[in-house]
């Protein structure tokens, strides 16, 4: 009588499945992110929501709310001050003519990163794959950038109170400056706070809440890098928008000191440059870290778990010299250890010099422009 043929491993056991992929499944369609953000809904109760309505092109309502404050308010302050005869700040430091730049990417980033977070949990399949998918899908918390915002009211308006308040700011700087600190910074306030709360969701929470999740790891992938490149490269790329917004505080910050003799460096200004680089650069640590761990300790879990199934089909499993593989068992076992060298292939992230290279040159890089313009 022939042998039977010994079921394969998921067939024995069925909870031995294969990962599902990681790439979008052609039958679910790809969801565009279309939602408002915190910011988009802030400009439709001021009405950029009904402009926004009725333009051509699609533009959030968060976007016209940036461009058209900022393209009116800033000339509009600095012409009064020329006219009045007050100090004009863009004359004082022409570097401030970044700041716009600064406020425009802020808007643009953060919408642009929270599109991209959405595009990485659809390739991910975290709707199908997650017991508890809204944990991952809806990353901002909503309380958060009223967090920063009201934050930034608090050390806006103590630093008013600090001078004298209005009434002694006014007679001391001029109405554009009083201006600047009740109605301006808030307005400003609103921009950053949507931004850092994007930024932090990506590189603090969405990491944290991976690492709590039941997602696993995708071993089949093709990369090696457990289906989670996207999420990594994400991490990264969120990062880059920090580094740009640390170039610009460096030349706002140290561009006048530069090219205007009758201007000085403070400690106050390296203090504070040195504080927002190393909280960014705990912010992409801690993501990297994050993620690394994740990857080991789903790799380290799969790897044991092969391991007891195998010792099921081999006699003396911890004895090199006289193991056996039970009678019948040979396709069963070499299955399984195909199964586990996939998963020990598999690299954690970063893994790779240029990913190691481009994370450590975006670090360095902030603070590396910061000293060369400090020693001009």
């Amino acid at each position: 009588m022939g042998e039977e043929s010994t079921p394969s491993v998921s067939e024995q056991h069925p909870s031995v499945q294969d990962a599902p992929s990681l790439h979008t499944n052609p039958e679910l369609p790809e969801r565009e992110f279309d939602a408002d953000l915190w910011l988009d809904r802030i400009a439709r109760a001021l009405g950029f929501g009904w402009l926004s309505d009725r333009l051509p092109g699609g533009l959030p309502p968060s976007y016209l709310y940036a461009i058209v404050l900022i393209t009116t308010i800033e000339p509009i302050g600095n012409s009064y001050a020329y006219v009045a005869g007050d100090t004009v700040a863009y004359l004082k430091n022409p570097f401030l003519f970044l700041q716009p730049i600064a406020l425009l990417m802020a808007v643009y980033g953060a919408r642009a990163l929270r599109r991209r977070y959405h595009h990485v949990m659809q390739q991910m399949e975290i709707e199908q794959r997650a017991s508890e998918p809204a944990k991952l899908l809806d990353i901002v918390p909503g309380w958060l950038p009223w967090l920063f915002f009201v934050a930034s009211l608090v050390l806006n308006f103590t630093r008013v109170l600090a001078l004298g308040g209005p009434g002694v700011i006014y007679e001391q700087y001029g109405l554009p400056v009083v201006i600047g600190y009740m109605v301006v910074n808030p307005i400003w306030a609103t921009i950053f706070a949507q931004f850092l709360a994007v930024y932090l969701s990506i590189e603090l929470l969405a990491p944290w809440r991976l690492w709590h999740s039941d997602v696993g790891v995708h071993f089949l992938d093709p990369e090696n890098l457990g289906g989670l490149r996207p999420f990594g490269e994400l991490i990264k790329h969120t990062y880059y928008y920090m580094v740009a917004g640390l170039t610009l505080f460096a030349l706002i910050a140290y561009g006048p000191v530069i090219v205007l003799s009758e201007m000085s460096r403070t400690a106050t200004t390296n203090v504070m440059f040195t504080a927002v680089w190393l909280g960014t650069v705990l912010t992409v640590a801690f993501a990297v870290f994050t993620l690394h761990r994740f990857m080991r300790r789903e790799k380290r879990d799969e790897l044991w778990r092969l391991e007891r199934l195998r010792q099921e089909y081999i006699q003396n499993p911890w004895d090199i010299k006289s193991f056996s593989i039970a009678d019948g068992k040979q396709e069963t076992v070499d299955e399984i250890e195909q199964r586990m060298e996939r998963v020990s292939a598999t690299r954690e992230y970063p893994a790779t010099f240029s990913i190691w290279s481009q994370l450590l040159l975006s670090i360095v890089l902030p603070k590396a422009f910061q000293l060369l313009l400090a020693s001009i």
